[in-house]
């Protein structure tokens, strides 16, 4: 028997953290924990061990990319909460290695649905975030950079770590599923983005997306390990 997505949320608005709690516990999921600012999620989540951290990006500091790694390294995904649907925050929430993205106004079955999808090793983007990805490419498209030709110029390897910023995978979790260092997938990261002819991971998704390299990258990788 599977056992329920266990979620840690961290807010710092108790009104919504009460809301957040009602909305969860109705849909299955056990809340076994709050916290109002970085240091204490990361004690809570070292004793509480769960599946989801659904995080205010407020509660992060300004240091998200530290908080998301140090979470990760308790098995938790992370699922960031703004109020921001910018292209630059986008691609500073992806890169900071967060497997989900979802706004404020979000409607509580999205929440709920995002916890568990997240609990099952997906990966989630509000709607307005995947629009948001999906302008990129268009733009990266008329502009004529990232030109698709260079496909074939990227390693095996290359592919694989592509694919893994299109399965919304953090570096962490990138090299474990590669099972190499993570200073490796940050370099092959260096050679991508080289390649591709773009500056972020955003950037990078939304050109693999619109070439749907998605379903190759992910038949090389499992033809290699077969």
């Amino acid at each position: 028997m599977r056992l329920p997505p266990r979620a840690v949320l961290a807010d710092r608005s108790l009104f919504r953290r009460g809301l957040v709690d009602r909305v969860l516990s109705d849909r299955g999921i056990e809340v076994v924990g709050h916290a109002a600012d970085a240091r204490e999620l990361l004690d809570l989540c070292r004793v509480t061990r769960p599946t989801v951290v659904v995080m205010d990006i407020s509660v992060a500091d300004g240091d998200l990319g530290t908080a998301v790694s140090e979470i990760e390294r308790t098995a938790a995904s992370v699922l960031v909460v703004s109020g921001d649907a910018s292209p630059e925050h986008l691609t500073f929430v992806l890169e900071a290695g967060a497997s989900g993205y979802l706004l404020y106004d979000s409607a509580p079955h999205q929440l709920a649905d995002a916890v568990h999808a997240m609990a099952g090793g997906g990966a989630v983007l509000d709607p307005a975030a995947t629009r948001t990805v999906l302008r990129q490419w268009r733009r990266l498209r008329a502009g004529g950079r990232g030109n698709w030709g260079v496909r074939s110029t990227l390693t095996p390897r290359e592919t694989d770590v592509l694919a893994g910023m299109v399965d919304g995978l953090a570096t962490k979790a990138i090299a474990r599923r590669l099972g190499v260092a993570l200073k490796t997938v940050e370099n092959y990261k260096i050679h991508v983005f080289d390649k591709l002819g773009v500056r972020t991971q955003a950037e990078a998704v939304a050109l693999a997306i619109g070439h749907g390299l998605l379903v190759d990258a992910s038949a090389g990788e499992l033809a290699r390990n077969a």
